[in-house]
Protein backbone atom coordinates (compact mmCIF):
# COMPACT_ATOMS: atom_id res chain seq x y z
CA UNK A 1 0.00 0.00 0.00
CA UNK A 2 1.49 3.65 -0.81
CA UNK A 3 0.99 5.80 1.94
CA UNK A 4 1.66 8.85 0.15
CA UNK A 5 -0.99 11.04 -1.85
CA UNK A 6 -0.68 11.52 -5.95
CA UNK A 7 -2.10 14.58 -5.46
CA UNK A 8 -1.95 15.70 -9.22
CA UNK A 9 -4.66 12.48 -9.56
CA UNK A 10 -6.93 14.84 -8.77
CA UNK A 11 -6.34 17.44 -11.33
CA UNK A 12 -9.35 16.99 -13.56
CA UNK A 13 -12.04 16.61 -10.94
CA UNK A 14 -10.82 19.95 -9.61
CA UNK A 15 -10.21 22.00 -12.78
CA UNK A 16 -8.92 24.56 -13.59
CA UNK A 17 -7.76 25.01 -9.83
CA UNK A 18 -4.40 23.54 -9.75
CA UNK A 19 -4.90 20.41 -7.77
CA UNK A 20 -2.63 21.38 -4.93
CA UNK A 21 -4.40 24.11 -4.00
CA UNK A 22 -7.77 22.12 -4.07
CA UNK A 23 -6.32 19.57 -1.84
CA UNK A 24 -4.70 22.36 0.41
CA UNK A 25 -8.14 23.84 1.38
CA UNK A 26 -9.65 20.43 1.55
CA UNK A 27 -7.28 19.35 4.14
CA UNK A 28 -7.88 23.02 6.02
CA UNK A 29 -11.46 22.47 6.25
CA UNK A 30 -10.36 19.77 8.72
CA UNK A 31 -11.24 17.18 6.11
CA UNK A 32 -9.11 13.80 6.83
CA UNK A 33 -8.61 10.88 4.49
CA UNK A 34 -6.95 8.83 7.52
CA UNK A 35 -10.14 9.56 9.49
CA UNK A 36 -12.70 9.18 6.84
CA UNK A 37 -11.39 5.43 5.60
CA UNK A 38 -11.55 4.70 9.57
CA UNK A 39 -14.78 6.09 10.17
CA UNK A 40 -16.89 3.12 7.51
CA UNK A 41 -15.80 -0.59 8.01
CA UNK A 42 -15.76 -1.60 4.56
CA UNK A 43 -13.23 1.16 3.23
CA UNK A 44 -11.57 0.18 7.03
CA UNK A 45 -11.24 -3.25 6.07
CA UNK A 46 -9.67 -2.26 2.35
CA UNK A 47 -5.70 -2.59 1.80
CA UNK A 48 -6.27 0.99 0.11
CA UNK A 49 -3.37 4.18 -0.18
CA UNK A 50 -4.78 7.48 0.63
CA UNK A 51 -5.15 8.11 -3.33
CA UNK A 52 -7.35 5.34 -3.87
CA UNK A 53 -9.76 6.41 -0.50
CA UNK A 54 -9.68 10.10 -1.64
CA UNK A 55 -10.72 8.95 -5.02
CA UNK A 56 -13.82 6.54 -3.56
CA UNK A 57 -14.99 10.11 -1.18
CA UNK A 58 -14.86 11.70 -4.39
CA UNK A 59 -16.40 9.14 -7.08
CA UNK A 60 -18.90 7.76 -4.31
CA UNK A 61 -18.74 8.43 -0.98
CA UNK A 62 -20.56 12.05 -2.05
CA UNK A 63 -23.05 10.64 -3.42
CA UNK A 64 -23.48 8.12 -0.61
CA UNK A 65 -23.65 11.41 1.50
CA UNK A 66 -20.57 9.79 3.73
CA UNK A 67 -18.58 12.60 5.55
CA UNK A 68 -16.07 11.63 8.62
CA UNK A 69 -16.80 13.05 12.15
CA UNK A 70 -14.65 16.19 11.74
CA UNK A 71 -14.28 19.51 13.55
CA UNK A 72 -14.92 22.41 10.28
CA UNK A 73 -12.48 25.16 10.07
CA UNK A 74 -14.66 27.64 8.89
CA UNK A 75 -12.55 30.07 7.76
CA UNK A 76 -11.38 27.15 5.21
CA UNK A 77 -15.05 26.59 3.97
CA UNK A 78 -16.00 29.27 2.26
CA UNK A 79 -12.02 29.92 0.36
CA UNK A 80 -12.89 26.34 -0.89
CA UNK A 81 -16.45 27.27 -2.22
CA UNK A 82 -15.01 30.23 -3.80
CA UNK A 83 -12.64 28.03 -5.89
CA UNK A 84 -13.90 27.97 -10.01
CA UNK A 85 -14.25 24.07 -9.93
CA UNK A 86 -15.63 24.08 -13.65
CA UNK A 87 -17.58 20.94 -12.75
CA UNK A 88 -19.88 22.63 -10.45
CA UNK A 89 -22.20 19.35 -9.82
CA UNK A 90 -18.90 18.03 -8.49
CA UNK A 91 -18.68 21.15 -6.38
CA UNK A 92 -21.95 21.13 -4.73
CA UNK A 93 -21.89 17.91 -3.52
CA UNK A 94 -18.53 18.25 -1.96
CA UNK A 95 -19.77 21.14 -0.18
CA UNK A 96 -23.02 20.44 0.86
CA UNK A 97 -21.30 17.43 2.63
CA UNK A 98 -18.68 19.33 4.09
CA UNK A 99 -21.16 22.42 5.03
CA UNK A 100 -23.44 19.83 6.75
CA UNK A 101 -20.88 20.17 9.33
CA UNK A 102 -21.20 23.87 10.24
CA UNK A 103 -23.96 24.00 12.63
CA UNK A 104 -23.15 20.18 13.88
CA UNK A 105 -22.92 19.51 17.30
CA UNK A 106 -24.52 22.77 18.84
CA UNK A 107 -27.13 22.60 21.72
CA UNK A 108 -29.33 25.47 23.10
CA UNK A 109 -28.64 28.36 23.29
CA UNK A 110 -28.47 28.48 19.63
CA UNK A 111 -28.55 32.14 18.40
CA UNK A 112 -25.01 33.11 19.46
CA UNK A 113 -23.32 30.40 17.36
CA UNK A 114 -25.52 31.36 14.42
CA UNK A 115 -24.87 34.59 14.46
CA UNK A 116 -21.06 33.91 14.88
CA UNK A 117 -21.67 31.55 11.59
CA UNK A 118 -23.82 33.66 9.84
CA UNK A 119 -21.03 35.84 7.88
CA UNK A 120 -19.76 32.13 6.66
CA UNK A 121 -23.45 31.78 5.42
CA UNK A 122 -23.53 34.77 3.56
CA UNK A 123 -20.66 34.42 2.05
CA UNK A 124 -21.59 30.31 0.62
CA UNK A 125 -24.98 31.82 -0.36
CA UNK A 126 -23.50 33.76 -3.37
CA UNK A 127 -21.77 29.87 -3.59
CA UNK A 128 -24.55 28.06 -4.74
CA UNK A 129 -26.12 27.16 -0.77
CA UNK A 130 -29.63 27.23 -0.38
CA UNK A 131 -29.85 27.31 3.91
CA UNK A 132 -33.05 27.06 5.74
CA UNK A 133 -33.82 26.93 9.20
CA UNK A 134 -35.64 23.74 11.09
CA UNK A 135 -36.19 23.27 14.75
CA UNK A 136 -38.54 20.55 16.30
CA UNK A 137 -38.40 17.42 18.53
CA UNK A 138 -35.58 14.56 17.28
CA UNK A 139 -38.35 14.03 14.65
CA UNK A 140 -37.35 17.07 12.83
CA UNK A 141 -33.69 15.30 11.60
CA UNK A 142 -35.52 13.80 8.79
CA UNK A 143 -35.33 17.32 7.54
CA UNK A 144 -31.54 18.23 8.32
CA UNK A 145 -30.43 17.10 5.25
CA UNK A 146 -27.38 17.83 2.55
CA UNK A 147 -28.13 17.49 -0.74
CA UNK A 148 -27.72 18.88 -3.98
CA UNK A 149 -28.84 20.06 -7.16
CA UNK A 150 -26.94 20.94 -10.12
CA UNK A 151 -24.90 23.96 -8.57
CA UNK A 152 -26.99 24.25 -5.81
CA UNK A 153 -26.47 22.65 -2.49
CA UNK A 154 -28.43 22.45 0.77
CA UNK A 155 -27.24 24.25 4.16
CA UNK A 156 -29.38 23.02 6.64
CA UNK A 157 -29.28 24.98 10.11
CA UNK A 158 -30.91 22.96 12.99
CA UNK A 159 -32.06 23.71 16.22
CA UNK A 160 -32.80 20.47 17.76
CA UNK A 161 -35.65 20.45 20.51
CA UNK A 162 -35.04 16.44 21.39
CA UNK A 163 -38.33 15.46 23.41
CA UNK A 164 -40.12 18.45 23.17
CA UNK A 165 -43.71 18.79 23.25
CA UNK A 166 -45.78 21.02 20.89
CA UNK A 167 -47.72 22.43 23.53
CA UNK A 168 -44.78 22.89 26.10
CA UNK A 169 -43.32 25.25 23.50
CA UNK A 170 -45.59 27.76 25.58
CA UNK A 171 -45.04 27.01 28.78
CA UNK A 172 -42.29 28.56 30.63
CA UNK A 173 -41.75 26.49 33.36
CA UNK A 174 -41.69 23.60 31.40
CA UNK A 175 -38.57 21.31 32.07
CA UNK A 176 -36.78 21.26 28.93
CA UNK A 177 -37.32 25.34 28.00
CA UNK A 178 -37.35 25.29 24.56
CA UNK A 179 -40.02 27.62 24.38
CA UNK A 180 -38.17 30.10 25.62
CA UNK A 181 -34.61 28.53 24.05
CA UNK A 182 -36.30 28.89 20.57
CA UNK A 183 -37.73 33.00 21.02
CA UNK A 184 -34.40 33.72 22.31
CA UNK A 185 -33.12 32.07 18.83
CA UNK A 186 -35.70 33.24 16.73
CA UNK A 187 -35.18 36.92 17.93
CA UNK A 188 -31.45 36.30 17.32
CA UNK A 189 -31.65 34.90 13.86
CA UNK A 190 -34.41 38.06 12.91
CA UNK A 191 -31.83 40.52 13.71
CA UNK A 192 -29.50 38.82 11.05
CA UNK A 193 -29.22 40.71 7.81
CA UNK A 194 -30.81 38.49 5.20
CA UNK A 195 -32.37 35.81 7.76
CA UNK A 196 -36.04 36.64 7.09
CA UNK A 197 -35.63 35.64 3.46
CA UNK A 198 -35.05 32.14 4.77
CA UNK A 199 -37.63 29.17 5.01
CA UNK A 200 -38.34 28.07 8.85
CA UNK A 201 -39.77 24.87 8.99
CA UNK A 202 -41.04 24.07 12.57
CA UNK A 203 -42.02 20.34 13.15
CA UNK A 204 -43.51 19.67 16.96
CA UNK A 205 -46.82 17.35 18.06
CA UNK A 206 -45.46 14.15 17.13
CA UNK A 207 -44.09 13.57 20.65
CA UNK A 208 -47.84 14.68 22.29
CA UNK A 209 -49.81 12.63 20.38
CA UNK A 210 -47.84 9.70 20.59
CA UNK A 211 -46.61 9.88 23.94
CA UNK A 212 -47.92 12.29 26.41
CA UNK A 213 -51.92 11.85 25.37
CA UNK A 214 -50.61 7.82 27.01
CA UNK A 215 -48.66 9.50 29.84
CA UNK A 216 -51.67 11.71 30.54
CA UNK A 217 -54.35 8.36 30.55
CA UNK A 218 -51.98 6.72 32.98
CA UNK A 219 -51.64 9.56 35.82
CA UNK A 220 -55.20 9.79 35.08
CA UNK A 221 -55.56 5.85 35.39
CA UNK A 222 -57.99 5.91 31.75
CA UNK A 223 -57.58 3.03 30.71
CA UNK A 224 -60.75 2.54 28.25
CA UNK A 225 -59.58 3.87 25.07
CA UNK A 226 -61.69 6.89 24.25
CA UNK A 227 -60.84 8.07 20.64
CA UNK A 228 -63.44 11.42 21.03
CA UNK A 229 -61.54 11.96 23.76
CA UNK A 230 -58.14 11.32 22.13
CA UNK A 231 -59.18 13.88 19.10
CA UNK A 232 -60.21 16.74 21.99
CA UNK A 233 -56.83 15.89 23.15
CA UNK A 234 -55.02 17.19 19.62
CA UNK A 235 -57.35 19.98 19.82
CA UNK A 236 -56.28 21.10 22.67
CA UNK A 237 -52.21 20.82 22.18
CA UNK A 238 -52.64 21.47 18.72
CA UNK A 239 -54.93 25.18 19.86
CA UNK A 240 -51.49 25.55 22.23
CA UNK A 241 -49.38 25.15 19.42
CA UNK A 242 -50.31 27.93 17.41
CA UNK A 243 -50.78 30.17 20.19
CA UNK A 244 -47.22 30.03 20.81
CA UNK A 245 -45.82 30.35 17.18
CA UNK A 246 -48.43 32.91 16.76
CA UNK A 247 -47.19 34.86 19.31
CA UNK A 248 -43.55 34.59 18.00
CA UNK A 249 -43.92 35.51 14.18
CA UNK A 250 -45.21 38.40 12.98
CA UNK A 251 -47.88 38.31 9.75
CA UNK A 252 -44.92 39.84 7.75
CA UNK A 253 -42.84 37.21 9.10
CA UNK A 254 -45.38 33.61 8.85
CA UNK A 255 -45.28 33.32 4.86
CA UNK A 256 -41.94 31.59 5.06
CA UNK A 257 -42.20 30.25 8.52
CA UNK A 258 -43.44 26.54 7.21
CA UNK A 259 -45.06 23.76 9.79
CA UNK A 260 -44.78 20.85 9.26
CA UNK A 261 -47.19 17.94 9.79
CA UNK A 262 -46.12 14.54 12.06
CA UNK A 263 -45.05 11.53 10.26
CA UNK A 264 -47.46 8.38 10.49
CA UNK A 265 -46.53 6.19 13.34
CA UNK A 266 -44.35 3.62 13.01
CA UNK A 267 -44.60 1.79 16.41
CA UNK A 268 -46.44 -1.54 15.96
CA UNK A 269 -49.18 -2.67 18.27
CA UNK A 270 -46.75 -5.20 20.19
CA UNK A 271 -44.94 -2.82 21.14
CA UNK A 272 -47.06 -0.74 22.63
CA UNK A 273 -48.37 -3.92 23.91
CA UNK A 274 -45.08 -4.62 25.74
CA UNK A 275 -45.16 -1.08 27.52
CA UNK A 276 -42.61 0.77 25.18
CA UNK A 277 -41.82 3.74 26.17
CA UNK A 278 -39.29 6.42 25.39
CA UNK A 279 -37.20 7.34 28.03
CA UNK A 280 -36.26 11.15 27.13
CA UNK A 281 -39.78 11.86 26.75
CA UNK A 282 -41.02 10.60 29.68
CA UNK A 283 -38.05 12.60 31.96
CA UNK A 284 -39.53 15.54 30.25
CA UNK A 285 -43.10 14.64 30.25
CA UNK A 286 -43.92 12.51 33.26
CA UNK A 287 -42.94 12.56 36.75
CA UNK A 288 -43.27 9.04 36.92
CA UNK A 289 -40.57 6.56 36.20
CA UNK A 290 -39.76 4.63 33.00
CA UNK A 291 -40.47 1.67 34.29
CA UNK A 292 -43.54 2.74 36.58
CA UNK A 293 -45.15 4.54 33.04
CA UNK A 294 -44.04 0.89 30.89
CA UNK A 295 -46.28 -1.22 33.87
CA UNK A 296 -49.17 1.46 33.55
CA UNK A 297 -49.29 1.48 29.36
CA UNK A 298 -49.11 -2.17 29.59
CA UNK A 299 -52.84 -1.58 31.26
CA UNK A 300 -54.05 0.59 28.62
CA UNK A 301 -56.27 0.04 26.00
CA UNK A 302 -54.47 1.40 23.08
CA UNK A 303 -55.97 2.65 19.77
CA UNK A 304 -54.51 0.11 17.01
CA UNK A 305 -51.90 1.31 14.17
CA UNK A 306 -54.81 1.90 11.46
CA UNK A 307 -56.87 4.34 14.78
CA UNK A 308 -53.35 5.69 15.79
CA UNK A 309 -52.26 7.04 11.84
CA UNK A 310 -56.19 8.12 11.86
CA UNK A 311 -55.29 10.20 14.77
CA UNK A 312 -52.16 11.22 13.12
CA UNK A 313 -54.01 12.04 10.17
CA UNK A 314 -56.62 13.56 11.89
CA UNK A 315 -53.69 16.16 13.76
CA UNK A 316 -52.28 17.04 10.50
CA UNK A 317 -55.68 17.87 8.60
CA UNK A 318 -56.33 20.42 11.90
CA UNK A 319 -53.06 21.63 11.31
CA UNK A 320 -53.60 22.56 7.94
CA UNK A 321 -56.61 24.38 8.93
CA UNK A 322 -54.86 26.24 11.53
CA UNK A 323 -52.04 27.25 9.35
CA UNK A 324 -54.76 28.50 6.11
CA UNK A 325 -56.16 30.62 8.50
CA UNK A 326 -52.97 32.39 10.66
CA UNK A 327 -50.76 32.88 7.30
CA UNK A 328 -48.35 29.72 8.02
CA UNK A 329 -47.52 27.63 5.21
CA UNK A 330 -48.06 24.14 5.56
CA UNK A 331 -45.93 20.66 4.77
CA UNK A 332 -47.63 17.55 4.29
CA UNK A 333 -44.86 15.02 5.30
CA UNK A 334 -47.11 12.37 6.20
CA UNK A 335 -48.96 11.58 2.79
CA UNK A 336 -45.79 10.54 0.87
CA UNK A 337 -45.16 7.73 3.08
CA UNK A 338 -48.19 6.00 3.45
CA UNK A 339 -48.92 2.76 1.60
CA UNK A 340 -52.25 2.22 -0.65
CA UNK A 341 -53.91 0.93 2.93
CA UNK A 342 -53.19 3.93 4.24
CA UNK A 343 -51.00 2.98 6.61
CA UNK A 344 -47.00 3.81 7.14
CA UNK A 345 -45.41 2.27 4.10
CA UNK A 346 -43.38 -0.71 5.71
CA UNK A 347 -40.23 -0.04 3.28
CA UNK A 348 -39.88 3.66 5.33
CA UNK A 349 -39.21 1.65 8.52
CA UNK A 350 -36.10 -0.61 9.38
CA UNK A 351 -36.93 -4.49 9.29
CA UNK A 352 -34.11 -5.11 11.95
CA UNK A 353 -36.24 -3.49 14.93
CA UNK A 354 -39.45 -4.62 14.37
CA UNK A 355 -42.04 -1.82 14.57
CA UNK A 356 -40.13 -1.09 18.29
CA UNK A 357 -38.90 2.53 16.95
CA UNK A 358 -40.92 5.44 16.70
CA UNK A 359 -39.01 7.28 14.14
CA UNK A 360 -39.24 6.54 10.71
CA UNK A 361 -35.78 4.93 8.97
CA UNK A 362 -33.71 7.87 7.14
CA UNK A 363 -31.91 5.82 4.97
CA UNK A 364 -35.09 4.87 2.86
CA UNK A 365 -36.82 8.52 3.75
CA UNK A 366 -34.12 10.19 1.97
CA UNK A 367 -35.08 10.58 -1.74
CA UNK A 368 -39.02 12.01 -0.75
CA UNK A 369 -37.74 13.95 2.12
CA UNK A 370 -34.77 15.82 0.44
CA UNK A 371 -37.60 16.06 -2.79
CA UNK A 372 -40.15 17.76 -0.17
CA UNK A 373 -37.00 20.25 1.05
CA UNK A 374 -36.27 21.38 -2.52
CA UNK A 375 -39.83 22.28 -3.23
CA UNK A 376 -39.85 24.34 0.28
CA UNK A 377 -37.32 26.04 -0.42
CA UNK A 378 -38.50 27.18 -4.05
CA UNK A 379 -41.86 27.51 -2.74
CA UNK A 380 -40.51 30.18 -0.22
CA UNK A 381 -38.16 31.87 -2.59
CA UNK A 382 -39.36 36.00 -1.73
CA UNK A 383 -40.42 36.02 -4.67
CA UNK A 384 -42.92 33.28 -4.64
CA UNK A 385 -46.72 33.26 -4.35
CA UNK A 386 -47.39 29.89 -2.88
CA UNK A 387 -46.57 27.79 0.27
CA UNK A 388 -48.36 25.02 0.58
CA UNK A 389 -46.27 21.90 0.12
Amino acid sequence: MNDSLDTPAFARICAPVPPHDFIDLLYWTGFSIHAYRNHYADLAALDQGPTSILGHFFNYGLDERRCPLMTLHRDALVPLARLPIADTRFRAKLLTVLGGRLFADLAHPYGPAITERWPAVRDLRGQGARPYFIAGDSHSHQFNLTGSRADEWLLPIHLLCTGGSAAGLGNPTSRSGYGTHLREAIRAIDALPGADELPLILQFGQVDIEFVHHFRRVRDNKRALDLHDYRAFCDDRLERYIRFVADVFDLSRRPRVLLASVFPPALSDAAWQQGYVNEDISRRESDESVQALSAGIRLLEIANFRQRTEIHLYFNAELKAACARNGFGFIDAATPFLGADGLLNPAYSASEVHGFEHHLDGRFTYPGMVDLIWRCLDATRPASGSRRI
